[in-house]
């Protein structure tokens, strides 16, 4: 009993240590970042500002409800209420946050792969897209906390057989709570039984269990949702949760599908788009207008060849997994540089970067961050291999998740976007380190 007691004081104390190991790294990138409400900016401000509206009206307009989630701004609003409207406070609160998903995923790594877990914790810590995206005033932070608890209690249900329900209600509940953020997560409140419910029937498990187990996790993955639910089936007759997704289609993802297609840049993609969306006149209600621009979006992405809109969805996906993550901070974004969207393509837009010596600073940035880009793409290769030899259902439902997410996200170029799947780069890339260092001491044997 002793052992056992200290055995758990030594796990509770290293999990302190690696939390403020992580900690301490964002705060050091926030030191030297040194933010400010004048360096906000796009998604940023809506959320700056709407926030300190929240805090002190106690509302938001109707537009701004209806087109994000509300826990962003339950969240934002909390957090400014904290730092007393201070925002490098609000953001050392974040970082708080950021600093004990690295401690869940540590957690997760050591239920999967024991051996791994201190590398997929690394991972995790020194992760640039996580410690840049917590130095922001962003949904992306809070998001992935929730999520990746939901993906931790997951795992238990996936490999352990004990406390069934209460470990579903737990999972349900924070992806309920990651849903209430970002509403891409929202099929997966029902996708996700799918896998339970395969598991459970392999290990056995009684049907009656089974179906009670799944009544679980539904009821509380919607119970967060069922506010938002409930008053858009009876104010705006959908089941949707937002009214972004329209938007998203037709002036996110089409434009991109349209640059690609037809070599032309964003602005006359969208210019295309303007003139079919004439067609279809929006209302007064937001939900009604999110209706009309998918099929705005649909139709568009309709006339492209499926094997071009296959090709460039997947070439889309793959750019975010191995795009070094500081194109999205905001010291190097304001280097001079040629904008990618109004350049349309890719190949034309690195050779403009190398052409113009005006950009080669923000070039050698790019370089030199790229170098993390060889070792994702290694990891990409290794951790996967490795998982299918070790652990056939853990690779089977990883590989579904990140599909699930590269599909669900577009072709929309923006590391940020491969979020959501960081958990799972992680393992890869915790995996890959282990082997690495596993056949360097091999060899110095």
């Amino acid at each position: 009993m002793s052992i056992f007691i200290q055995d758990k004081k030594t796990l509770i104390g290293s999990a302190f240590i690696f939390f403020l190991l992580a900690f301490f790294v964002r705060l050091f990138f926030l030191f030297f970042y040194n933010p400010s409400a004048e360096k906000l900016v796009e998604d940023e401000l809506l959320y700056w500002n709407s926030a300190l509206i929240y805090l002190d009206k106690g509302s938001l307009e109707e537009s701004i409800m209806a087109e994000r989630m509300p826990g962003i701004f339950i969240y934002s609003k909390i957090l400014l209420a904290l730092s007393f409207k201070n925002l490098k406070i609000y953001l050392v609160f974040q970082a708080l946050i950021d600093a004990l998903t690295c401690i869940v995923m540590y957690k997760t790594g050591s239920i999967i792969f024991p051996k791994q877990k201190t590398y997929i914790y690394l991972s995790a810590t020194l992760s640039p897209l996580m410690i840049i995206l917590s130095s922001q005033v962003l949904s992306e932070t809070i998001f992935l906390f929730f999520f990746t608890i939901f993906l931790f209690f997951s795992v238990k249900i996936l490999s352990e057989k004990n406390h069934l329900y209460y470990k579903m209600a737990i999972a349900g509940f924070f992806l309920g709570l990651a849903t209430c953020i970002r509403s891409l997560t929202y099929p997966l409140v029902f996708l996700s039984i799918v896998p339970f419910v395969i598991v459970l029937i392999k290990n056995n498990t009684f049907k009656n269990k089974i179906i009670i187990a799944c009544i679980t996790f539904l009821f509380f993955a919607l119970l967060p949702l069922s506010p938002r639910i409930y008053d858009n089936i009876i104010n705006h007759s959908t089941y949707v949760l937002t009214s972004q997704s329209g938007t998203h289609l037709a002036y996110w993802v089409a434009p991109m599908i349209i640059s690609e297609t037809k070599n032309i840049n964003r602005n006359d993609a969208i210019k295309y788009i303007d003139k079919v969306a004439k067609k279809y006149p929006l209302t007064e209600d937001y939900y009604k207008n999110d209706q009309i621009l998918r099929k705005v979006g649909i139709k568009v992405l309709s006339e492209v060849n499926k094997v071009d809109l296959t090709f460039h969805w997947t070439k889309a996906g793959l750019i975010n997994l191995i795009a070094p993550s500081i194109l999205i901070d905001k010291s190097l974004r304001v280097l001079p540089h040629p904008s990618y969207y109004e350049t349309g393509n890719i190949l034309a837009w690195l050779k403009l970067i190398y052409s113009n010596s005006e950009y080669h600073k923000y070039l050698i940035y790019i370089l030199i961050a790229s170098i993390s880009s060889i070792f994702t793409i290694i990891s990409l290769i290794i951790g996967p291999l490795f998982i299918f030899r070790n652990q056939r259902i853990i690779f089977y439902i990883t590989t579904l998740y990140i599909l699930y997410f590269l599909l669900i996200t577009g072709p929309v170029l923006s590391p940020k976007y491969i979020l959501p799947i960081l958990p799972c780069i992680f393992l890869y890339q915790g995996i890959t380190l282990f082997k690495i260092i596993s056949f360097l001491e091999n060899f110095k044997k």
